[in-house]
């Protein structure tokens, strides 16, 4: 039980540190980083899945259209969509949609069609470079993210970065240990 609290204690901080701006160089702070160390002496290189905290939301949309993605200069950069009375801001920069306050849109099914919409305009490129990334593996990255902004308490200094996702090529397909690992080998 302690391996497994320390364990998603390590994994939020290292996603959350995943999340912050691509173009800004954040140090982990020396709690992130003893969290981290303890973690990665603590658990075996198999360890048990971590279960997502349950969101009890329904779905709201049923196809891509329903969001009413739009460019909203005209640059192929700067888009906006719809999502339960909302307005939502995605920029697109190669390979990377960045989505606006991503934390408030939980419900799985709709996070599918929503990254459908945005790679049927501008897909993504998977992390070997030589596929796309699905609607699915890119919903799977930002229910992980929200997990991150969601047990992180209000007094985080890393609360404010983890409300927004970047959808990139470099983290297809990895599941949040996978994450962690990546982010402590950083």
């Amino acid at each position: 039980m302690k391996t497994g609290i320390l364990l998603t204690g390590a994994l939020l901080a290292a996603l959350v540190y995943s999340c912050s701006d691509n173009n800004s160089s954040k140090v982990i702070s020396s709690e992130a980083a003893a969290a981290v160390t303890a973690a990665e002496t603590a658990i075996a290189p198999t360890t048990e899945a971590v279960s997502e905290p349950t969101t009890v939301s329904a779905s709201l949309l049923r196809s891509a259209e329903d969001i009413k993605l739009r460019d909203i200069d005209g640059n192929g950069q700067n888009y906006e969509f719809h999502y339960g009375g909302r307005s939502f801001s995605a920029l697109y920069e190669p390979d990377n949609w960045h989505i606006n306050d991503s934390y408030l849109i939980t419900d799985e099914a709709d996070l599918v069609i929503i990254c459908q919409a945005l790679i049927s305009v501008n897909p993504v490129h998977s992390a070997d470079m030589t596929g796309w990334r699905t609607a699915e593996d890119m919903a799977h990255e930002w229910r992980k993210h929200n997990q991150a902004y969601f047990l992180l308490p209000e007094s985080s200094e890393w609360k404010e970065s983890s409300k927004d996702v970047d959808l990139d090529s470099k983290d297809e397909g990895k599941s949040a240990y996978d994450l962690f690992m990546d982010r402590i080998r950083e």
